[in-house]
């Protein structure tokens, strides 16, 4: 019995979603922490690839949390990563970058003679980043970042924080995570075509 025009076009579908799928995500996202608020955190290195969480939180504007907070959640959760970090600031006003991360017992850590590179560069989309203080990020893609505490960077839900050791001049090889990629909205919008024909 052959298939009918229809099954023969959500087959296609199915299959060429399948094909996607691998360029939509790279990793499985690692789930951390509770409450009603999300925001995600990247880590990209030679040795630890690419590692993705969704950390859930509570969000409050009246005091409000920067990627050090990510990342203490983070490394508090995966005992699989390990991390050194510097302050650059004083103790009531820190000012922290990542030095190093550890992961399957390699350590990655930043140089610190010239020219400067590989270092964990930071990396942000939506929330607040910026010297001398956070202002909006509106770009639709990862923005360099300037350091992972307040004020430099505060976190806001939906927001997406990376840390990748690189030169520091090209952004994570990941789209944000919020950010929904070409992939999944080609599928998704042949998905409504097949339900709209089949209702026709």
């Amino acid at each position: 019995m052959k298939p009918n025009q229809s099954r023969r076009g959500f087959l296609a579908v199915v299959i060429a979603g399948a094909c996607l799928l691998p360029s939509v995500s790279n990793a499985a996202t690692i789930m951390v922490g509770t409450g009603p608020d999300t925001s995600y955190f990247v880590l990209e290195s030679p040795n630890i690839g690419i590692r993705s969480y969704e950390i859930h939180y509570t969000y409050n504007s009246g005091n409000p949390q920067d990627s050090s907070f990510l990342l203490n959640q983070v490394l508090a959760a995966d005992p699989l990563v390990t991390a050194s970090i510097l302050n650059f600031g004083t103790p009531s006003e820190p000012n922290y970058f990542v030095n190093s991360f550890t992961f399957n017992s390699v350590t990655e850590t930043n140089v610190s003679g010239s020219p400067y590179i590989p270092y964990w560069a930071h990396w942000v989309f939506g929330g607040a980043a910026g010297y001398p203080s956070a202002t909006p990020v509106t770009a639709s893609t990862w923005v360099s970042g300037s350091g992972i505490s307040s004020p430099y960077r505060l976190i806001a839900p939906g927001s997406s924080d990376a840390l990748y050791f690189s030169n520091g001049l090209v952004a994570p090889s990941i789209a944000p995570i919020p950010e929904p990629s070409a992939a999944i909205a080609a599928l998704l919008g042949s998905f409504v075509f097949l339900v709209r024909r089949r209702r026709a």
